[in-house]
């Protein structure tokens, strides 16, 4: 009896622990299953983004006439998908935003250098899209690298922990490629983004109060004088319909010494990343300088502001990081208008007649002229 007792127990305790091994090894295949599943899709992105650009690129060699090498032109792309951009040193903190500024400046005067020597009779709209598909690519190419490689890594070392992690991780980075999905089908249909609102806004009230053209000689960013219930609104948003975020502190700074003495308020508007539950298209409305990116442009627009002693005013429409990605939806078209007559009711409420306003539309002005 005693040792029957002992041998049921041991075959127990022997099951119990094969049973836990094979739940285990299980598990285990469920998870890298999912991993490798969700591996081919960002890669199927990552090609598709890298096929958009040698695509594009062939397209405005055809219109040039130019012979296409498509081994060459794949080679280069790929060298520039490649490209990694250093971070500046950040140990000493002081004079960072003009060091991270000039960067910045230099990889886009680099890379626009780049897809010139390719196609040299490119409009500078098309230079400026080719660029955002090869930054766009080269995203999409970090996560399935980064991706592919922690997963290498569990394999190798058998690390179930590793795995976990990256499958608590998957959901979140299928919506980020998503969303860079979404951005590819922008730029190559050429229409606005969610994160074009602040610049959509500014085009539509200089649109309807017929505004005068301002030359202030800054690359990339245009600006415009309007006339508004006895009040002067100076209007800037980035150059379109091309991609690009223009340089709205050389702009703001140029019209700050010309007219800074009449000029009370400054109001910027911008997407905002809602929370989930909120509705998409929502305003909110706040203090301070509504700007994104890496901050140097924004920590410059702040010393000009805070030089003149200027009142800011933000004006803010929510949405998701994916829609800020994605073509515009119709809520967020509509929240432009919406936003548009807000502004007109700041600019009357903070604005004394007689003095004037800058309006700063802040975003990716792609499809927007």
């Amino acid at each position: 009896m005693v040792n029957g007792g002992i041998v049921d127990l041991v075959t127990f305790v022997a099951v119990l622990m094969l049973l836990s091994y094979l739940s285990r090894e299980l598990e285990i295949w469920r998870i890298s299953n999912e991993i490798e599943m969700h591996l081919k899709l960002f890669k199927a992105s990552k090609d598709s983004a890298t096929a958009s650009v040698i695509r594009k690129l062939g397209e405005l060699l055809s219109k040039s006439k130019s012979r296409i090498n498509l081994s060459e032109l794949e080679s280069r792309v790929n060298l520039l998908i490649e490209s990694v951009i250093i971070p500046v040193e950040n140990l000493d903190p002081f004079g960072l935003p003009k060091k991270i500024k000039y960067l910045l400046s230099n990889v886009d005067r680099t890379l626009e250098d780049q897809i010139k020597k390719v196609v040299p009779e490119a409009e500078k709209s098309d230079i400026e899209i080719l660029s955002s598909l090869i930054h766009l690519a080269r995203e999409l190419n970090i996560v399935y690298k980064a991706i592919n490689h922690n997963y290498s890594l569990a394999k190798r070392f058998k690390s179930y922990w590793l795995l976990l992690q990256l499958e608590a991780l998957l959901p979140f980075l299928a919506e980020v490629v998503k969303a860079y999905e979404g951005a590819l089908e922008a730029l190559m249909r050429q229409i606005p983004i969610g994160d074009s609102v602040g610049p959509l806004v500014v085009s539509m009230l200089t649109r309807e109060l017929k505004g005068e053209p301002m030359e202030l000689g800054v690359e990339d960013t245009i600006a415009h004088a309007v006339e508004f219930e006895g009040r002067r609104l100076f209007l800037i948003k980035a150059q379109g319909p091309g991609s690009n975020t223009g340089k709205i502190d050389e702009a703001l700074r140029r019209i700050m010494v010309t007219w800074g003495s009449s000029i009370s308020l400054a109001v910027t508007i911008d997407a905002m990343v809602k929370f989930e539950g909120e509705i998409s298209g929502s305003i909110a409305e706040g203090f301070g300088v509504a700007m994104g990116g890496t901050g140097a442009e924004k920590y410059a627009i702040e010393e000009i502001l805070s030089e003149y002693g200027m009142r800011t005013y933000a004006i803010l429409i929510k949405m998701s990081e994916e829609e800020a990605m994605m073509p515009l939806s119709k809520e967020l078209y509509e929240a432009c208008i919406k936003a548009k007559e807000r502004l007109k009711a700041v600019v009357l409420e903070h604005v004394p007649p007689g003095a004037a306003a800058i309006v700063v539309g802040v975003g990716n002005t792609i499809g927007v002229h």
